[in-house]
């Protein structure tokens, strides 16, 4: 957790210096708001990254016009930055510029701004169409004030081969806040600015403060649905019933817009509406109350049991007739005592709710200009016919005083931030490299809190989750399929989800990748033969490569003949170029080589240029590097002979063989067992000779050591210098094997019947202790310790 300070008092005389860009604010965004307390004081939790030393970072909020807010003091942020900066600022409900900038030794060394930002009011919609909005039609007034803000997208569709309306389940997008003006959408699922637009205008007007809304409203929803999808239960559309909404909606986006929106920021309420399409399933009317309480009881516990207040309209008109039952049912929610819930509107008293017609959804006759400010004190009454800001107005009625005196808001308790992601070495990384994220938080998560890692693309939208983990840094996989483009990362914790501010935007512009491969259309000849030898160079990376050039040094004795175009031969050796190589492109090319003496050749190739350069490999290194931009194969010529492998002057010096053991534990031996045969394919009555070879790769001397072979049936001991029968098999003993020594014990055996056999052997015993295996314990089940072995080969 990180630690913030607070001064009591600072006085100071602030020197300033040239500041360029080494402060980015990366939360909050532009037009965000922040939930206020019933106090009208809020958190508005700050996430940045700076690149120069600081003593400490500080914030102010500064009204953005005249009245519109109250100013605060410079207030410390963090202390001791990093690159990450994460801490928070307090303040009075308002709309602000956000001043932040960081200190060292009484000076300013680095400033960002961002503006506007709110503290202020905070919902989240949530019912069927009509707290949802179509957008088609409606005429929606949208703000007039400018305070009132959303997301501008939505996340849902009809797909060409599913009737059901289809809204994903993914994370939520690092959000762009735009001000809700007429056709403006809300995420993730109101299509207009609807009537929640203007209510928030009316909200502004009273408060003096900034809103915000998310939509999760529902086409066609009823409670039911709601609460089997709260549940884990699917749902479909009642009217329409020929296939399940998928990813669990319409509760999954509820859900997360409270979970990666709502945390963060806190929200006053849940405005609910719904109840217009009870009556097409009216057998289960008296069941509404208690699903509907059902469903709130389900969201707080998913919302770490915190318990937001729901506001519930009085809704059940379907366009036809009101159902009285419905309206109860909701009452009956409402009035529950200490439930939280509180008393949303009576909509059924606008029946001609469309354009002045009845209807079951609502809509305004027209957008009138200028906009006609329904929301002042003493605006004019609203006509009959702009039957969506009859609906604004009567949810303003509804939200009154009594309700912002004793709803007790969701304040925002937890943050975290991203700080970088990066390899091992630094610098620049491709796709398919391990990258570490760091990252920091601020407030207490719950037992077995894991935090996912994931990738967001240029607009912030959710791309991939790379992998998880219980603490900073974590070490992922980037993609190979994300390898060129604009990204950004956020930690996501599990338990509470808390949506981690992310890092700055980053770019991959990707890379190439060129292999070699080599094949023969002939690999066994004769002297003074000729085969083809076939080149290939592909690309597996995301970009294009150009000018590749690629050689092939002829072994002695051989000679060439190029048979593709763009392959010559000089001086011994082959030279193949290709003007550009798209991604997932191969070329192949060839030449034609003719041997003239007995002997193994070893033909190997290696490209020597390439542009872009190639990540994994270094082009003109050599061809004994392990790299893929190299390719050999080998041809036999005759009988026997020496080999003859392909020259190999551009070499750059190997690392030395490293040992894959662990090391010597200095009190303990470590031995190994290896056994093998004179032969492996023998013929009946033949003898066979076995050696065992005993290792000790330990730091201390071995002594009394015993290893048996188990022969099996049709196999009979003969004879041996070391060993005899005993133990249950062929055994001998060795008095004494020094660390880093090596021994070996032989005996013969005859073959008395044809078919496979099989034999195994074994460390029965030794002093000291092994660290890695136990003697004695590999019969009659192995146990793939090194103290054990097995050899087997074929009688006729």
């Amino acid at each position: 957790m990180i630690r913030l300070s607070y001064p009591l008092i600072c006085l100071y005389l602030l020197l300033v210096q040239p500041v360029n860009a080494q402060l980015t604010i990366t939360f909050p965004t532009t037009r965000f708001v922040t939930q206020r307390g019933t106090d009208n004081q809020g958190h508005l939790s700050i996430a940045g990254h700076l690149t120069v030393a600081a003593d400490f970072v500080e914030a102010q909020l500064t009204p953005i016009a005249v009245g519109q807010g109250v100013a605060s003091a410079w207030q410390t942020v963090q202390t001791h930055p990093g690159p990450l900066v994460m801490g928070y600022i307090t303040g009075a409900g308002g709309w602000y510029v956000l001043t932040v900038r960081a200190i060292r030794n009484g000076v300013m060394v680095a400033q960002a701004t961002v503006q506007p930002v709110g503290i202020g009011e905070v919902f989240i919609t949530a019912g069927q169409s009509n707290a949802r909005g179509f957008g088609i039609g409606d005429n929606d007034l949208g703000t007039d004030t400018d305070r009132v803000s959303g997301i501008d997208t939505i996340n849902h569709y009809y797909p060409s081969n599913l009737p059901a309306l289809f809204s994903a389940g993914t994370p939520m997008p690092y959000a762009t806040y735009v001000p809700l003006t007429a056709g403006k959408r809300i995420f993730p699922m109101g299509e207009s600015s609807w009537g929640w637009a203007e209510l928030g205008d009316y909200i502004v007007n009273r408060f003096n403060v900034p809103v915000a809304f998310y939509n999760a409203g529902w086409d066609s929803s009823i409670i039911e649905n709601w609460n089997n999808t709260a549940h884990g239960i699917p749902a479909c559309n009642l009217y329409y019933c020929v296939a399940n909404w998928p990813n669990l909606q319409p509760y999954t986006n509820l859900r997360q817009v409270m979970n990666y929106y709502g945390t963060i920021g806190g929200f006053r309420a849940v405005l609910w509406h719904q109840g217009e399409s009870e009556n097409a399933k009216s057998s289960t009317i008296p069941l509404y109350a208690a699903r509907l309480d059902s469903l709130i009881r389900q969201a707080r516990q998913d919302f770490n049991g915190r318990t937001m207040p729901w506001v519930v309209a009085r809704a059940s008109f379907d366009g036809q007739t009101t159902t009285p039952a419905v309206v109860a049912q909701q009452n009956q929610v409402i009035q529950t005592p200490n439930f939280g819930v509180f008393e949303g509107p009576l909509n059924d008293t606008i029946l001609n709710r469309n354009s002045g017609q009845p209807n079951v959804h609502f809509g305004n006759a027209l957008r009138p200009t200028p906009h006609p400010r329904y929301y002042l004190n003493n605006g004019p009454s609203v006509p009959f016919n702009m039957g969506l800001s009859r609906f604004a107005r009567n949810w303003n009625n509804s939200l009154n005083t009594s309700f912002f005196q004793t709803a007790q808001p969701i304040l925002p308790i937890h943050f975290a931030a991203t700080e970088s992601v990066a390899t091992a070495q630094g610098g620049v990384f491709f796709g398919g490299d391990s990258v570490a994220v760091k990252f920091a938080s601020l407030g207490t998560y719950n037992a077995g809190n894991q935090w996912q890692v994931q990738v967001l693309d240029s607009r912030g939208r959710f791309k991939a989750t790379l992998g998880i983990g219980a603490s900073s840094p974590i070490r992922v996989r980037w993609p190979d399929s994300l390898s060129t483009g604009n990204y950004r990362v956020r930690v996501v914790s599990t338990n509470p989800v808390v949506a981690g501010a992310p890092t700055p935007m980053f770019a991959l512009v990707g890379d190439t990748d060129v292999r070699l491969s080599s094949s023969a259309r002939r690999r066994v000849l004769n002297p003074g033969d000729s085969t083809t030898i076939f080149i290939t160079a592909t690309n597996d990376g995301p970009l294009s490569a150009s000018a590749i050039g690629w050689q092939c040094r002829l072994p002695a004795n051989t000679t060439a003949l190029p048979v593709s175009g763009n392959v010559s031969v000089a001086n011994g050796i082959v030279s193949g170029t290709i003007s550009t190589l798209g991604s997932g492109v191969s070329n192949t090319m060839a030449f034609r080589l003719t041997v003239q003496v007995a002997g193994q050749y070893l033909v190997a190739a290696e490209i020597m240029q390439c542009t872009p350069t190639d990540r994994d490999s270094q082009p003109a290194t050599g061809t004994a590097d392990g790299q893929d931009d190299t390719a050999q194969l080998d041809l036999r010529v005759g009988n026997s002979g020496p080999i003859y492998p392909s020259p190999n002057p551009n070499q750059v010096p190997l690392p030395a063989l490293q040992s894959n053991q662990p090391a010597p534990v200095p009190n303990l031996a470590d031995l190994s067992l290896r056994m093998q045969v004179s032969s492996r394919a023998l013929r009946l009555n033949d003898l066979v000779t076995y050696t065992l070879f005993i290792t000790n790769a330990g730091g201390a001397t071995a002594s009394n050591i015993g290893v048996t072979a188990y022969l099996p049936a049709g196999v009979q001991f003969v004879d041996s210098n070391d060993m005899g029968a005993g133990g249950g098999g062929i055994s001998g003993t060795i008095s004494s094997l020094p660390m880093n020594g090596s021994t070996s014990m032989q005996f013969r055996a005859r073959v008395m019947a044809v078919g496979v056999k099989q034999t195994r052997a074994q460390l029965r015993y030794a002093t000291p202790a092994d660290p890695d295996s136990t003697p004695g314990n590999g019969l009659p089940t192995p146990t793939g310790e090194d103290d054990e072995a097995v050899v087997d080969f074929r009688v006729d």
